[in-house]
This record gives structure tokens, C-alpha cells and sequence, in this order.
């Protein structure tokens, strides 16, 4: 499910007509499909793909687009493309293909939803690529002269023939001692390169092009946006990413953490399936599961909501056995496991149960539920201090003067200096062999400086964890049918967002402001007025049953005969040292050591 790899091989673009000449050969499925592309013939796959109901494959005379795409907003869309429109029940791929005929290389401005997708235009000689802005689709490619080969993920791109496997030491080096680096364009393997969120590619010619398509930093403020009209256009904005998120399927489940992304998600998407005669929506947290929990507390919230929606709320847990098959598969050619220590156990359950699609919360707080980080460094650093002793949300003058020096705390701490990223490894913070990191090449890695609303939610958005998280829970998930849709990270929620004045993150003592606001009457209190992030019960649960599980596959390593193959990389002495340091407390709050040993080809 919403996987695809192909080929463009345009070396053979001056034969007579693409369905002759295998000038494109693409498929949609398992990474097995990828074996049959060296020696299939691009008609041979139009025939499997009308045999199979494959909807991801448009092919034309002139043009063939092979996408992994959900397109919302399809009224206007049809609207603009006019007598390009195709027939109501057309899918994706041919919206991409008449979106392409109407505004070229400008068409993903158009196309709102999830999606990557590549298409070769025979006419004008032109193959282009393309990813939405958040990067909820995954995308891997390899360029090659003529020859561009792409897929959902790495493990079917590297099965495709001709792509080289070999590891890129600089990029190796660069994730193994930077725990919170985002690899961008890169990857594991030195030809595999990734498609960023929000940017196209072109190839013209002998030419190739990257550039982005997608810049919400150009939107302009409303300094005089109004809340009462706010809060209204926040609730329909949510509301259509909600509904438009339900097309396609019939069986449904919601991220339930008992926060207010994934709340607010639940409380929108409930009351319409019941209104379509759908089953209600089982709820997953990543918590324990107590109905007799403290209210204040990760039970206490998640049953609060589960409460109010009438739902069932499941909490299942991955078995040592079980994650400790996490570390074993080859992060060089998969997702990270780092993200999937919770969601692999709701994967399985949800599959069991039937589910298609996972409605999550995950990428609210970066935009659509922003706390206002970095209104207040901003604030101080620029002289604004009359405006921040009065957002102390408190009367009083102690309480206005606190607002001030903790601002002044904070702004020192975004702009302290960073530990060079050399220097990591002879402090602990990673067990990457120094001799290594001496002769490696280590790749840039974006700061995040909390100043100023709307610099600090695109760094976040842009250069955080988000589109890794969406990319290895959409790769993970595809694995057992499993589709997760991001309401809260709608284009045209966020581009909404973008255009809003910090006041409507922060009021005083209430950050999220607007999303609080907004969420007046669909969620119980103790959910819509939180401020807490601290989950002190799943971080407990995580780090013991790490620990359990490095000491496990250290073992396994350390006893083995012969040394893993990567252990060129790794200061095996000192994950030694580290391995027993974990058994003796019992601990996995061991950054260096998790990423070294799932780096590891385990035996």
C-alpha cells in the first residue's frame, strides 16, 4: 500500500511512442515488483496495472505519471483546470497529469493533499518530480546521467537495477554523533538521495534542477487579524482537513494521547464517521490505559477524551523480542527506529483490527497548536520590555518582572554556544570511532534558534523531526496497509497559520492560545487547558524496556565471533563499556549507545 518504484531511462527518449519504447518503466507494489522492472516492457506494466486496479499509474500518448497520492480540495481543483478537468472518478495520477498540462512545473502550487510523484512529458523531452510540503510521502531517487530511478523507500530503490549501495561515510558520521540530525537530502547510501519536502525536481535535457516550490516564510502577517474571526476560520480550516482526510476508506483509527492535537483530531473525525454509518474509531495511546488514573495525569487525559467521545482506547506495548527485532533491521535501508519504539505495537494491533487509515495529531505543535516559543526572547532582545512585563499574564509587578528575566534565560540560552559537532564523540555524546570522525566529512546541521514566532515555527517545521517521523511511519505502516493522514499539517491549515500574529500563539500565561480557543466546546478542560509535555509514565516504561533491550543486543554483538561488518565505524571498547554500564542501571537513557548498536549489522 502506497508504495512505488520505477525507472526513467531517458537515453531512449527518440523512439516513437512511449507504450513502444519503454521509455518509462514504473510499478506500484512490494519491493519484489522492482526485480521485474530490468526486463518488463512499459506496455506489459500498463496491462498488470488494468489487471490489478492500480490507481496510481496515468499514462497518455504524451505522458506518464507514476504517483503515491491523496489530492484534497478536488472541486476547485477541477474548477481550475476547466476543460483539462478528467472524469469524477479518475484518480490521483490523472489530476497530477492535468495539473501538469495547465500550469507545468508550477503545478504542485495547485495540488493540495499528500502525495510524491514523478512524470515524464514526451513532448517537451522534460521528466519532472515533485513532493508535498511537509513530505507525508515518502521519496528516495538516484540520478544517473540519462537514467532516474525512484521509490517510496529505500529498500525498493536499492532492489532496482543499477543503484549502487554503497555507504556514504560522511552522512554515517554525521547521524551517529548528532542524535537530533536530520539527514535532508541525504541518505545512508552515498547515490540515494532523498526529495525534501516542499521541492521539485527537473530534468531537461542533460540537465538536472532541484528547487523548492513550497515557501510559507513569504506569507505575509495580518497584524490585524481579528479572534473571534480567527478562531472561526482555525475551526474550518481543521474541520475540512479532517473530512477531506476520510476519503478513500471505510476503516479508521485515531492517535488518542490525550493531548490536544491528537484530541482535537478525535473529537472532529468521531461524530463524522458516525454521521457516514462508519464504526467508531478505536483510540491508541502510547501510555498506559487507566480509567481510574489521577485526571491530571497521561492516563487522566487520555481517558478524559476517551470519555467524552465514547470510544475504546488501547495502549499496546512492543515485547523485548519484539523491539529487539527493531534493532536488527538495517536502518540503511529502512526507517529509524527511534520512531517506531511506540507505533510498530499500534501497527500491529491496527492491522489486526483491519485498520487502513491512523488519523494522528503528530506535527500540530510545529504550526497548527504553536506555543509561542520564541515570542519572548524576542520581545526582550529587541527592547520590547513594557509589552512583555504586560504578557506576564498575572498583575502585579514581581510577576511582570519574572516574564522579563526568564526571557532574558531563555534568549541566552538560544544563542549559547553549540559543543562542535568534532568534539562529541571525545565527550560521550556518541561512539562513533574518533579515528573515523577524523577523516569524515562532517555534513551541516541546521541550529534551531528559538527567536521570534515565525522564524522558529519554519525552522521547526522545516529542519525538526517532523518529516521524519511521517516519513518512517508511512514506510513502517505500508508494510502492514496502514495509510497515516496529518490533519494538523494541511497546506492550507498552515499557510492559514503562517499568516497570523504571534498574539494568537501566546496570551500571557496560556501558550496555544488560539488552538485552546478554538477547541472551546469539543474538549473537556482538563484537556483544552493543559500546559504539561511531561509524559514521566511512558518515558519510564520506554527507558526500562530499552535498557533490557540494548543490553540484549550488545550481547549478541559482543559474544558474536565475528565483528559485525560496520564496526569500522563504532568504538567497539567503549560500547563495551557502555553495554555493562546499561545492565547495571537497568537504563536506556543511552543515546550514543542506541544509535551504535541499531547501526550495527546485527548477526
Amino acid at each position: 500500500m502506497h508504495r512505488f518504484c520505477g525507472i526513467i531511462d531517458r537515453s531512449a527518449s527518440a523512439a516513437p511512442s512511449i507504450a513502444d519504447s519503454a521509455v518509462v518503466r514504473a510499478a506500484l507494489g512490494a519491493t519484489s515488483v522492482a526485480n521485474s522492472l530490468a526486463t518488463a516492457s512499459f506496455a506489459a506494466l500498463a496491462t498488470a496495472k488494468r489487471a490489478r486496479s492500480i490507481e496510481a499509474l496515468h499514462i497518455a500518448d504524451d505522458l506518464i505519471v507514476v504517483a503515491d497520492a491523496r489530492i484534497d480540495g478536488q472541486a476547485d481543483l477541477r474548477a481550475a483546470l476547466a476543460d483539462l478537468a478528467p472524469p469524477a472518478d479518475a484518480p490521483a495520477a490523472a489530476l497530477i497529469a492535468a495539473a501538469w498540462r495547465r500550469w507545468g512545473a508550477d503545478c504542485p502550487l495547485f495540488l493540495y493533499g499528500d502525495y510524491a510523484f514523478v512524470l515524464h512529458d514526451r513532448d517537451s523531452g522534460t521528466s519532472f518530480a515533485a513532493r508535498d510540503h511537509v513530505g507525508a510521502r515518502p521519496f528516495f531517487y538516484a540520478l544517473t546521467g540519462d537514467r532516474l530511478a525512484f521509490a517510496s523507500d529505500p529498500a525498493a530503490l536499492l532492489a532496482l537495477p543499477g543503484v549502487p549501495d554503497d555507504l556514504d561515510e560522511d552522512f554515517i558520521a554525521s547521524i551517529l554523533i548528532h542524535r537530533k540530525f536530520q539527514p535532508m537530502g541525504r541518505s545512508f547510501q552515498r547515490a540515494v538521495r532523498r526529495l525534501e519536502p516542499g521541492h521539485r525536481l527537473f530534468l531537461v535535457g542533460g540537465d538536472a534542477r532541484l528547487d523548492r516550490w513550497w515557501n510559507p516564510e513569504k506569507i505575509a502577517v495580518d497584524d490585524r487579524a481579528d479572534d473571534a474571526a480567527t478562531i472561526a476560520r482555525y475551526r474550518q480550516f481543521v474541520e475540512q482537513a479532517v473530512t477531506d482526510r476520510l476519503a478513500g476508506a471505510t476503516r479508521f483509527a485515531v492517535h488518542l494521547s490525550g493531548g490536544l492535537d491528537s484530541s482535537l483530531i478525535a473529537a472532529v473525525a468521531t461524530p463524522e464517521l458516525r454521521a457516514r454509518g462508519l464504526a467508531d474509531p478505536p483510540g491508541y495511546s502510547w501510555h498506559i490505559v487507566d480509567p481510574d488514573a489521577d485526571p491530571d495525569s497521561e492516563p487522566g487525559w487520555s481517558e478524559a477524551i476517551r470519555a467524552r467521545l465514547g470510544l475504546q482506547l488501547y495502549a499496546p506495548t512492543l515485547s523485548t523480542d519484539e523491539m529487539a527485532a527493531l534493532f536488527t533491521q538495517d536502518w540503511t535501508r529502512g526507517p529509524d527506529i527511534r520512531n517506531l519504539l511506540h507505533e510498530a505495537a499500534i501497527q500491529r494491533d491496527a492491522a489486526a483490527r483491519d485498520v487502513e487509515v491512523i488519523l494522528s495529531g503528530w506535527g500540530g505543535d510545529e504550526a497548527a497548536s504553536y506555543n509561542g516559543r520564541g515570542y519572548h526572547p524576542w520581545l526582550f532582545a529587541t527592547g520590547r520590555w513594557v509589552t512583555l512585563y504586560r504578557d506576564a499574564g498575572r498583575p502585579g509587578v514581581r510577576a511582570g518582572l519574572r516574564t522579563i528575566y526568564h526571557a532574558a534565560r531563555r534568549t541566552v540560552r538560544t544563542f549559547r554556544p553549540q559543543l562542535p559537532l568534532r568534539w562529541r564523540p571525545f565527550a560521550g555524546h556518541s561512539l562513533a570511532d574518533p579515528a573515523f570522525v577524523r577523516r569524515a566529512r562532517l555534513l551541516p546541521m541546521k541550529v534551531t534558534r528559538e527567536f521570534g514566532v515565525r522564524r522558529t515555527q519554519h525552522t521547526l517545521l522545516r529542519y525538526s523531526a517532523t518529516t521524519g517521523r511521517l516519513e518512517d511511519w508511512a514506510i513502517s505502516g505500508a508494510t502492514r496497509g496502514i495509510d497515516y493522514r496529518f490533519p494538523l499539517l494541511d497546506r492550507r491549515l498552515l499557510e492559514f497559520i503562517y499568516s497570523l500574529p504571534p498574539r494568537m500563539f501566546r496570551r500571557g500565561a496560556m501558550r496555544r492560545w488560539l488552538i485552546k480557543e478554538a477547541s472551546d466546546g469539543l474538549l473537556p478542560d482538563v484537556v483544552r487547558l493543559n500546559n504539561s509535555k511531561t509524559e514521566p509514565l511512558r518515558v519510564a516504561w520506554i527507558d526500562k524496556a530499552l535498557g533490557e533491550t540494548m543490553v540484549l543486543i550488545g550481547d549478541r554483538i559482543l559474544a558474536s565471533d565475528t565483528p559485525p561488518a560496520r564496526a569500522r565505524y563504532i568504538d567497539m571498547d567503549r560500547l563495551r563499556k557502555r553495554v555493562e554500564h546499561a545492565r547495571r542501571t537497568h537504563s536506556g537513557r543511552d543515546p550514543a549507545l542506541r544509535l551504535a548498536l541499531q547501526f550495527l549489522d546485527t548477526p
